[in-house]
Protein backbone atom coordinates (compact mmCIF):
# COMPACT_ATOMS: atom_id res chain seq x y z
CA UNK A 1 0.00 0.00 0.00
CA UNK A 2 1.22 3.44 -0.86
CA UNK A 3 2.65 5.37 2.10
CA UNK A 4 0.75 8.51 1.42
CA UNK A 5 -2.43 6.38 1.76
CA UNK A 6 -1.51 4.97 5.17
CA UNK A 7 -0.60 8.13 6.18
CA UNK A 8 -3.93 9.30 5.18
CA UNK A 9 -5.72 6.48 7.06
CA UNK A 10 -3.65 7.24 10.20
CA UNK A 11 -4.32 11.28 9.77
CA UNK A 12 -8.33 10.36 10.07
CA UNK A 13 -8.20 8.36 12.72
CA UNK A 14 -6.06 10.48 14.69
CA UNK A 15 -8.25 13.70 13.59
CA UNK A 16 -11.33 11.05 15.30
CA UNK A 17 -9.46 10.44 18.47
CA UNK A 18 -9.21 14.08 19.07
CA UNK A 19 -12.80 14.47 18.59
CA UNK A 20 -13.40 11.78 21.04
CA UNK A 21 -11.02 13.73 23.47
CA UNK A 22 -12.94 16.92 22.91
CA UNK A 23 -16.37 15.21 23.69
CA UNK A 24 -14.96 13.60 27.06
CA UNK A 25 -14.18 17.24 27.93
CA UNK A 26 -16.94 18.76 27.27
CA UNK A 27 -18.92 16.95 30.11
CA UNK A 28 -16.72 18.58 32.79
CA UNK A 29 -14.82 21.54 30.81
CA UNK A 30 -16.06 24.70 29.12
CA UNK A 31 -15.44 25.33 25.12
CA UNK A 32 -12.81 27.92 25.78
CA UNK A 33 -10.79 26.48 28.32
CA UNK A 34 -10.58 23.04 25.14
CA UNK A 35 -9.99 25.54 22.56
CA UNK A 36 -7.01 27.34 24.53
CA UNK A 37 -4.99 24.28 25.47
CA UNK A 38 -5.30 22.76 22.81
CA UNK A 39 -4.30 25.20 20.60
CA UNK A 40 -1.60 26.36 23.09
CA UNK A 41 -0.03 23.01 24.09
CA UNK A 42 -0.17 22.13 20.12
CA UNK A 43 1.42 25.44 19.05
CA UNK A 44 4.41 24.80 21.78
CA UNK A 45 4.65 21.68 20.02
CA UNK A 46 4.81 23.19 16.54
CA UNK A 47 6.91 25.77 17.61
CA UNK A 48 9.54 23.15 18.90
CA UNK A 49 9.14 21.23 15.36
CA UNK A 50 10.21 24.40 14.04
CA UNK A 51 13.36 25.11 15.55
CA UNK A 52 14.56 21.33 14.68
CA UNK A 53 13.63 21.77 11.30
CA UNK A 54 15.13 25.02 11.52
CA UNK A 55 12.01 26.48 9.63
CA UNK A 56 11.44 30.19 10.59
CA UNK A 57 8.18 32.56 10.10
CA UNK A 58 8.35 34.54 6.93
CA UNK A 59 7.29 38.17 7.00
CA UNK A 60 5.33 37.81 3.64
CA UNK A 61 1.35 37.20 3.26
CA UNK A 62 0.68 38.19 7.26
CA UNK A 63 -2.28 39.39 6.61
CA UNK A 64 -3.83 36.20 4.87
CA UNK A 65 -1.85 34.03 7.22
CA UNK A 66 -3.89 35.73 10.49
CA UNK A 67 -6.82 35.61 8.08
CA UNK A 68 -6.16 31.69 7.55
CA UNK A 69 -5.96 31.42 11.85
CA UNK A 70 -8.81 33.42 12.44
CA UNK A 71 -11.09 31.39 9.85
CA UNK A 72 -9.43 27.58 11.21
CA UNK A 73 -9.46 28.91 14.84
CA UNK A 74 -12.95 29.94 14.80
CA UNK A 75 -14.24 27.04 12.92
CA UNK A 76 -12.45 24.75 15.48
CA UNK A 77 -14.44 26.30 18.36
CA UNK A 78 -17.53 25.92 16.11
CA UNK A 79 -16.95 21.82 15.77
CA UNK A 80 -16.21 21.79 19.86
CA UNK A 81 -19.37 23.41 20.79
CA UNK A 82 -21.03 20.98 18.04
CA UNK A 83 -19.59 17.84 19.79
CA UNK A 84 -20.84 18.93 23.02
CA UNK A 85 -24.42 18.03 21.84
CA UNK A 86 -24.37 15.95 18.11
CA UNK A 87 -23.19 12.31 18.07
CA UNK A 88 -19.56 12.37 16.31
CA UNK A 89 -20.82 11.14 13.35
CA UNK A 90 -23.01 13.53 12.40
CA UNK A 91 -20.41 16.57 13.21
CA UNK A 92 -18.32 14.27 10.98
CA UNK A 93 -20.00 14.29 8.25
CA UNK A 94 -21.74 17.65 8.44
CA UNK A 95 -18.31 18.91 8.59
CA UNK A 96 -17.58 17.37 4.80
CA UNK A 97 -19.63 19.99 3.16
CA UNK A 98 -16.60 22.22 3.62
CA UNK A 99 -16.50 20.85 -0.04
CA UNK A 100 -19.38 22.15 -1.00
CA UNK A 101 -18.34 25.63 0.17
CA UNK A 102 -14.10 25.44 -0.96
CA UNK A 103 -15.71 24.86 -4.30
CA UNK A 104 -18.22 28.10 -4.08
CA UNK A 105 -15.78 30.08 -2.31
CA UNK A 106 -12.87 29.20 -5.01
CA UNK A 107 -15.36 30.49 -7.73
CA UNK A 108 -16.35 33.78 -5.66
CA UNK A 109 -12.99 34.63 -4.10
CA UNK A 110 -10.32 33.09 -6.16
CA UNK A 111 -12.30 33.65 -9.83
CA UNK A 112 -11.76 29.87 -10.50
CA UNK A 113 -14.18 28.75 -12.70
CA UNK A 114 -16.68 25.57 -11.85
CA UNK A 115 -15.74 22.64 -13.57
CA UNK A 116 -17.80 20.90 -16.03
CA UNK A 117 -20.26 19.03 -14.38
CA UNK A 118 -19.99 20.22 -10.89
CA UNK A 119 -23.47 21.47 -10.41
CA UNK A 120 -25.22 18.10 -10.34
CA UNK A 121 -23.04 17.29 -7.23
CA UNK A 122 -23.20 20.41 -5.57
CA UNK A 123 -26.82 19.69 -5.53
CA UNK A 124 -26.43 16.29 -4.36
CA UNK A 125 -24.16 17.44 -0.93
CA UNK A 126 -26.80 20.35 -0.30
CA UNK A 127 -29.62 17.60 -0.72
CA UNK A 128 -27.56 15.26 1.52
CA UNK A 129 -26.59 17.88 4.15
CA UNK A 130 -30.44 18.84 4.42
CA UNK A 131 -31.03 14.86 5.22
CA UNK A 132 -28.37 15.28 7.71
CA UNK A 133 -29.21 18.33 9.41
CA UNK A 134 -33.46 18.15 8.70
CA UNK A 135 -34.45 21.66 9.29
CA UNK A 136 -38.17 20.71 8.90
CA UNK A 137 -37.84 18.98 12.14
CA UNK A 138 -37.57 20.78 14.98
CA UNK A 139 -36.39 17.84 17.73
CA UNK A 140 -33.47 17.04 15.29
CA UNK A 141 -32.81 20.58 13.88
CA UNK A 142 -31.18 22.47 16.79
CA UNK A 143 -28.23 25.02 17.68
CA UNK A 144 -25.46 22.30 17.43
CA UNK A 145 -26.59 21.68 14.07
CA UNK A 146 -25.59 25.71 12.87
CA UNK A 147 -22.37 25.61 15.04
CA UNK A 148 -21.47 22.34 12.60
CA UNK A 149 -22.31 24.17 9.51
CA UNK A 150 -20.81 27.32 10.25
CA UNK A 151 -17.58 24.97 11.00
CA UNK A 152 -18.01 23.32 7.39
CA UNK A 153 -18.00 27.16 6.51
CA UNK A 154 -15.10 28.50 8.31
CA UNK A 155 -12.98 25.37 7.38
CA UNK A 156 -13.54 26.27 3.93
CA UNK A 157 -12.84 29.64 4.08
CA UNK A 158 -9.73 28.20 5.56
CA UNK A 159 -8.53 26.46 2.69
CA UNK A 160 -9.17 28.63 0.52
CA UNK A 161 -6.77 30.87 2.08
CA UNK A 162 -4.77 27.69 2.54
CA UNK A 163 -4.45 27.22 -1.44
CA UNK A 164 -3.63 30.40 -1.73
CA UNK A 165 -0.44 30.27 0.65
CA UNK A 166 0.56 27.01 -0.90
CA UNK A 167 0.52 28.24 -4.56
CA UNK A 168 2.89 30.81 -4.08
CA UNK A 169 5.36 28.67 -2.60
CA UNK A 170 6.94 30.44 0.41
CA UNK A 171 5.38 29.05 2.92
CA UNK A 172 6.10 26.10 5.14
CA UNK A 173 3.37 23.81 6.47
CA UNK A 174 4.18 24.45 9.52
CA UNK A 175 4.08 28.22 9.79
CA UNK A 176 0.66 27.90 7.96
CA UNK A 177 -0.68 26.04 10.90
CA UNK A 178 1.05 27.30 13.99
CA UNK A 179 -1.09 30.87 13.00
CA UNK A 180 -4.30 28.59 13.15
CA UNK A 181 -3.39 27.16 16.63
CA UNK A 182 -2.63 30.25 18.07
CA UNK A 183 -5.72 31.92 16.94
CA UNK A 184 -7.57 29.15 18.07
CA UNK A 185 -5.79 29.26 21.25
CA UNK A 186 -6.61 33.47 21.25
CA UNK A 187 -10.06 32.33 20.92
CA UNK A 188 -10.38 29.96 23.45
CA UNK A 189 -9.00 32.79 25.97
CA UNK A 190 -11.18 35.59 25.04
CA UNK A 191 -14.14 33.00 25.94
CA UNK A 192 -12.77 31.98 28.90
CA UNK A 193 -12.75 35.52 30.08
CA UNK A 194 -15.66 36.87 28.84
CA UNK A 195 -17.70 33.62 30.01
CA UNK A 196 -15.54 33.42 33.40
CA UNK A 197 -15.47 29.69 32.72
CA UNK A 198 -12.18 28.75 34.23
CA UNK A 199 -11.69 25.22 35.60
CA UNK A 200 -8.33 24.23 37.25
CA UNK A 201 -8.26 20.99 35.60
CA UNK A 202 -7.71 17.46 37.97
CA UNK A 203 -5.30 15.35 36.84
CA UNK A 204 -7.12 13.22 34.59
CA UNK A 205 -8.28 15.94 32.94
CA UNK A 206 -4.57 17.57 32.43
CA UNK A 207 -3.82 13.81 30.58
CA UNK A 208 -6.62 14.36 28.02
CA UNK A 209 -5.14 17.92 27.77
CA UNK A 210 -1.81 17.07 26.86
CA UNK A 211 -3.22 14.16 24.89
CA UNK A 212 -5.62 16.89 22.81
CA UNK A 213 -2.22 19.04 21.75
CA UNK A 214 -0.25 15.49 21.21
CA UNK A 215 -2.42 14.23 18.56
CA UNK A 216 -3.71 17.63 17.03
CA UNK A 217 -0.07 18.35 15.71
CA UNK A 218 0.39 14.63 14.76
CA UNK A 219 -2.70 13.81 12.76
CA UNK A 220 -1.70 17.83 11.38
CA UNK A 221 2.09 16.19 10.35
CA UNK A 222 0.18 12.81 8.97
CA UNK A 223 -1.70 14.64 6.65
CA UNK A 224 1.17 17.02 5.33
CA UNK A 225 2.93 13.40 4.65
CA UNK A 226 -0.30 11.88 2.82
CA UNK A 227 -0.34 14.94 0.05
CA UNK A 228 3.31 14.87 -0.03
CA UNK A 229 3.60 11.20 -0.78
CA UNK A 230 -0.21 9.92 -3.32
CA UNK A 231 -2.14 11.68 -5.10
CA UNK A 232 -4.51 14.65 -3.71
CA UNK A 233 -7.34 13.13 -5.06
CA UNK A 234 -6.47 9.65 -3.41
CA UNK A 235 -6.04 11.17 -0.41
CA UNK A 236 -8.84 13.44 -0.03
CA UNK A 237 -11.09 10.22 -1.05
CA UNK A 238 -9.14 7.83 1.57
CA UNK A 239 -9.82 11.31 4.41
CA UNK A 240 -13.63 10.10 3.95
CA UNK A 241 -12.92 7.32 6.27
CA UNK A 242 -12.92 9.46 9.13
CA UNK A 243 -16.52 9.56 8.92
CA UNK A 244 -16.65 5.58 9.75
CA UNK A 245 -14.24 6.41 12.77
CA UNK A 246 -16.16 8.92 13.99
CA UNK A 247 -19.18 6.88 13.89
CA UNK A 248 -17.25 4.10 15.35
CA UNK A 249 -16.02 5.62 18.26
CA UNK A 250 -19.33 7.21 19.07
CA UNK A 251 -21.33 3.81 18.93
CA UNK A 252 -18.48 1.87 20.98
CA UNK A 253 -17.44 4.78 23.36
CA UNK A 254 -20.82 7.22 23.54
CA UNK A 255 -23.56 4.83 22.62
CA UNK A 256 -24.86 6.82 19.83
CA UNK A 257 -26.68 5.31 16.95
CA UNK A 258 -26.95 6.42 13.47
CA UNK A 259 -30.32 7.41 12.04
CA UNK A 260 -30.95 5.89 7.90
CA UNK A 261 -31.37 9.55 7.02
CA UNK A 262 -28.22 10.38 8.38
CA UNK A 263 -26.34 7.45 6.85
CA UNK A 264 -28.48 7.88 3.72
CA UNK A 265 -27.25 11.60 3.78
CA UNK A 266 -23.58 10.72 4.89
CA UNK A 267 -23.96 8.86 1.69
CA UNK A 268 -24.77 11.66 -0.67
CA UNK A 269 -22.22 13.96 0.66
CA UNK A 270 -19.31 11.79 0.49
CA UNK A 271 -19.99 10.22 -2.96
CA UNK A 272 -21.09 14.42 -4.26
CA UNK A 273 -17.60 15.34 -2.24
CA UNK A 274 -15.43 12.28 -4.03
CA UNK A 275 -17.35 13.12 -7.53
CA UNK A 276 -16.77 17.26 -7.08
CA UNK A 277 -12.83 16.64 -5.70
CA UNK A 278 -12.56 14.49 -8.99
CA UNK A 279 -13.66 17.45 -11.27
CA UNK A 280 -11.53 20.09 -9.79
CA UNK A 281 -8.14 17.98 -9.97
CA UNK A 282 -9.42 17.12 -13.27
CA UNK A 283 -9.12 20.60 -14.12
CA UNK A 284 -6.08 21.40 -12.77
CA UNK A 285 -4.73 18.62 -14.67
CA UNK A 286 -5.87 19.90 -17.73
CA UNK A 287 -4.83 23.55 -17.41
CA UNK A 288 -1.69 22.35 -16.36
CA UNK A 289 -1.37 20.83 -19.92
CA UNK A 290 -2.49 23.52 -21.86
CA UNK A 291 -0.03 25.84 -19.72
CA UNK A 292 2.58 23.28 -20.56
CA UNK A 293 1.83 22.76 -24.48
CA UNK A 294 2.03 26.75 -24.54
CA UNK A 295 5.21 26.45 -22.72
CA UNK A 296 6.34 24.35 -25.53
CA UNK A 297 4.67 26.29 -28.94
CA UNK A 298 6.85 29.80 -27.39
CA UNK A 299 9.97 28.06 -27.35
Amino acid sequence: MNKGVVYAILSALAFSIQNVIVKELSYTMSTGEIAFFRGFLSAVLILGLMRVNHVHLSREDRPTLWLRGILGGTGMICIFYALRGMPLADVSIISQLSAFFVMLFAAIFLKEVLPKGAKLPLVVIFAGGCLVVRPWNFDSFNVYSLFALAQAVFAAGAYTTVSKLTDSGKHHPYEIVLYFLVCAALSGAVLMILGGSFLVPNLQEWGWYIALGLITVIAQIWMTDAYAMANPVVVSFVSYIGVFFNALWGFVIFREMLTLLTVAGGALIIGGSMYLTKLKHDRIAEMAAVRERNTKKEV
